[in-house]
Parts: structure tokens; sequence; C-alpha cells
């Protein structure tokens, strides 16, 4: 299929002269096409569709659209069959065995088998692979030792194939949440023999092999990506016949090519169209369990001294980002949102310019020169304006000096990775519904801790609050554990809680986000 170009300037300029009155539906109707076609956006070339690689949202609406995982979440977010058909969990809480559909293929026909389950988490856990999420099964007997080296018989690992349909995992302890596990997209089988035959270029169209309502059948870099239905689907899915993901990382041309029928569904839209089209009925407001936060690398200097973290996290007043960016955005006081226990409008430093002098006063450092720090963003519409206001509050309220230094998606993420720059500002949005997945995100293990934190206090705290039945000792120890990020040493600063805002033209039917951000497009139908 030949690479879809974007629109030239000149066309983009001429398209914003048809763009409709805010305060109406900005439907157009779309040209006349042979396929029910679903069109809409993504930010940024995903950096992987390797769904055991896979770590930021950009990759989310692809993967769980061609792909599909033991469970599921319902409507309620409770976990429900999907690839296994039941399960069963032994009395200690320690042992899992799932049960697989038998009527499951491939897109190229061939049996889903509990062995394509052994081989991804096998996979997912293996040094060579470096995953930033492999520590989502550390739970797993002898996961986390395999991971780091330290034992390298993968058949001590308590991941098993019992049979071609009966799938085991041993725990090493039971976890009051691991049932979510399996939900999440880098727990997807995947096929030993499509990887060993293809090498690195197995998730490339005509050689990845998925089992989700969708296939992939092109995928232009930094262009589009083009899901068609797959014949082998088990399972039922909407009257979509061709799902075309385009690449566009501005956000106004996103809203441009929206109101001139060349998208169906927009999100991460930017400050002033938020504003613009909120009176819309294409505007549309969902549930989001999501934390902005400004992460602090503590090995950096100032921020090697706990008292200058302090003093920056109580300079930035958050009530101010919801005017700021028209969102909805909720001032953030713990890493955990609301809706979620663990959530507390009391924890957290607050806003208090005196104090956070005070402790910039108290830090010892020479305060004769102003302090440079940089700040690494995504060179998107919303992060930097947030990014512009904290500069502001810094040099407003302490005399703080704070470079910008936004980067493209792909560079920005490399960037945060390497940890090379003393400031960065990010988000975390649930991939389950639990605090731990919140806490979790700073452990020492974590592919995800972008900080250098490292406690080992923290950690097991953490893994021994997995452990407790009760909800309530859980929830204690999780106050706990957020106190100790944000207050005692101040890690990261959390910002904003956010809903997930999106406009979406009439004509498509069925369309929902859940508070994990999952767009299921076989729920979906269009006109």
């Amino acid at each position: 299929m030949r690479p879809f170009k974007l629109l030239t300037i000149a066309a983009v300029g001429l398209l914003a002269l048809c763009c409709s009155a805010c305060g109406e539906s900005v439907a157009a109707k779309a040209p006349p096409t042979k396929l029910k076609t679903f069109n809409f956006r993504i930010i940024g070339e995903p950096e992987t569709l390797d769904w055991n690689r896979a770590h930021t949202p950009i990759e989310t609406y692809i993967l769980l659209n061609i792909m599909e995982g033991l469970l599921a979440f319902d409507g309620a977010m409770k976990v429900s069959p999907a690839l296994a058909q039941s399960w069963t969990i032994s009395p200690d809480g320690k042992t899992y065995t799932f049960k697989l559909r038998p009527d499951v293929k491939w897109s190229d026909g061939v049996p889903l088998k509990a062995r394509d389950f052994v081989y991804s988490w096998k996979r997912l856990l293996s040094p060579m692979t470096a995953a930033a999420y492999a520590y989502f099964l550390f739970d797993v007997e002898g996961a986390e030792n395999f991971n780091k080296g330290l034992n390298k018989d993968f058949g001590s690992v308590g991941i098993k194939a019992l049979d071609d349909v009966t799938f085991q995992v041993r725990l090493a302890h039971p976890v009051a949440h691991w049932i979510t596990i399996p939900t999440f997209w880098v727990t997807f089988p995947l096929r030993e023999d499509v990887v060993q035959k293809n090498g690195s270029d197995w998730e490339k169209p005509g050689r990845m092999v998925t089992l989700g309502p969708y296939k992939l059948v092109a995928h232009d870099i930094d262009s589009k990506i083009v899901l068609r239905p797959n014949p082998n689907y088990h399972g039922k899915r909407g009257n979509i016949e061709e799902i075309n993901a385009l690449i566009v990382k501005d956000a106004t041309t996103a809203v441009t090519l929206y109101e001139s029928g060349k998208l169906d569904f927009v999100t991460d839209l930017s400050t002033l169209d938020v504003k613009r089209f909120s009176s819309s009925p294409d505007f549309k407001v969902f549930p989001y369990l999501k934390t902005a936060y400004l992460g602090l690398v503590v090995d950096k200097f100032p921020l090697t001294n706990l008292k200058v973290r302090r003093a920056i996290a109580m300079a930035i007043d958050k009530s101010k980002f919801g005017e700021l960016l028209y969102g909805k955005q909720q001032a953030a006081t713990t890493l955990v949102p609301p809706s979620l226990i663990a959530y507390s409008k009391t924890l957290g430093l607050p806003y208090d310019p005196v104090r956070a002098k005070a402790e910039l006063r108290a830090s010892g450092l020479d305060m004769s020169r102003p302090l440079n720090l940089d700040l690494v963003i995504p060179n998107w519409d919303k992060p930097l304006n947030v990014a512009q206001f904290i500069q502001g509050e810094l040099h407003k309220n302490l005399g703080l000096s704070v470079n910008l230094q936004p980067f493209d998606n792909k560079t920005f993420r490399a960037q945060v990775d390497l940890r090379a720059y003393p400031l960065f500002q990010l988000s975390w949005s649930a991939d389950y519904p639990d605090p731990d997945n919140f806490v979790s995100l700073f452990l020492s293990s974590s592919g995800n801790n972008r900080t250098t934190w490292k406690n080992a206090q923290y950690d097991q705290r953490v893994l021994a609050a997995r452990r407790m039945p009760d909800l309530k000792a859980r929830e204690k120890i999780y106050l706990q554990l957020q106190k100790q990020l944000l207050e005692e040493e101040t890690v990261i600063i959390p910002l904003y809680y956010e809903p997930n805002i999106a406009l979406v033209r009439p004509r498509v039917k069925g369309l929902e986000l859940n508070p994990i951000n999952y767009l299921l497009l076989k729920k979906v139908s269009v006109d």
C-alpha cells in the first residue's frame, strides 16, 4: 500500500477556512469509500509493535486491537475471560491454572497453544529483551532471578504449559492484585516459530501473526498504520472493515483533519482546541486513572540535595493547571489518582512559597548566582504549556533558572531513559486498576523508574502490601509509601489528574475509552 501523505501546509490552511462553528457538531461528510473505515490519530511513530517491549501510550490502541490476553476487563472493570475460557486459583493463592478457549487461531490459521504464552513470558523476562515491564512478572516463582541472570534455567521458573490448552503460573507468594496482570499487553502470547524465522522483523506487516479482531496489513513509518479484519478471529466485532491510525504529531493539524472528515476520533487535543470544542456534541470526556508528574533525577546536582527537591515541590501552584489547560485537570496531591484506594487530598507537600524559600536557604547551596536546571519534555502543546508554567513558578518563587529541553517523542523517551536531565515531565496511567500499579513504578527493579532513586525499605513495603488480603491494611501501607515518596524523599511531584478528552464523529457508534485508556474497536460500528 502506498504511503499516506499528510496534507501540505497550503492544503491545511485551506481546510481551516471550512471549519464549522465550535458550538455545533464539527463532523463533515467523509469522501465515498468502498470500505467501512475508521480513522484515528496517534501522536507519534510507535517505538515498537513488539508487545513484550512496548511501554508507551502510543502503542496502546494498536496492540489492543490486533492482540488479546488470557483475561480482559469488562465494562465494570472486572476481570473476565478472554483467551482463557476459565481459570482456577489454588487454596494457598499461589497457583493459577488457565484453560484456553479451544476455538482460537492465529491470523495464519495456526491454533493457539499454551506454549505460546510460555514463550512470550520467557521472552519478556529474558535479560536480552530488556523489557521495561519485565518486573510485572517478578512475583512469579524464580522470575526475578531469571531476569537478573542469577538463574539461567527457565525450567525452574513457575511458568508451565501442562498441555496444549492448559497454562499454569506458580507465584512465590500470594498477590492481591495478580489476577489483573494477564490482562496487560506485555503478557499476550507470541509464536516462537514466527520470531525465530523473521528475527527482529517479525513485527512487520506480512510477517506478524496476531489473534485479535484485526491484523496489521501496512505500516508506513511516521505516516500511518493500517489494520484489517482478522478472518480467524474467535469473537464478534463491529462493522469496521479498515482501521487507519494516522501519525499526526501536530495537534492543530489533527483537528483540521478531523473537521475535514479525514479523522473520526482524536485525542491529545491542544489546549486551545479543548477550550474551543468544549460545547460541541462531538466533545467527549472519559474517566481516566492518570497522574501527571514532575520527575526528579536524584543523582544529578542540585537534586542530590533533598531540601532543593522539597523547595521545588512547594514552589509550584498546582491549582492553576485546570485554568491553564481547560481540560478539567484537578490538582494532584498523591500519585494514586481519585477513585482508587490510597488516594488522599492531604498527602504531598503543599504549595507554600515561604516554606519553599526557607528549604532552599537551608540546603546550604551558594545562591549568590541562580541555580540552572534543565527540564526535558515532549514537544507537544500541553507539556510545553505545563513546562512554561513550572519554569515561571520556580523563577518567581525560588529564583531558579529552568531551561526547557523539548524533543520529539522518540528522542524525549530516549533522554528520559538515559536520565540525561535533572527534571523530566511524564504521566502515569494505570495498566491495572490498583494502587500497586502506581507505587511499584518506583521500585528499584522497575524498568519504568527514571528517577535513579532506590530504597530497599520502600521496595520491601511495596512487596509486603501485595501479599495482604485485607484491603484496609494495604491502603494504610500505600498511604505511607506515598508519604515517603512525595514528602520524606520528594522523588516526584504529582502535578494534576485529568480525564481522557476526545473528539468523536457522530457516525461512530459504541466507542468508549475505559479508565485505563483501552479503545476496543471490536465494539465499534460506523454509519
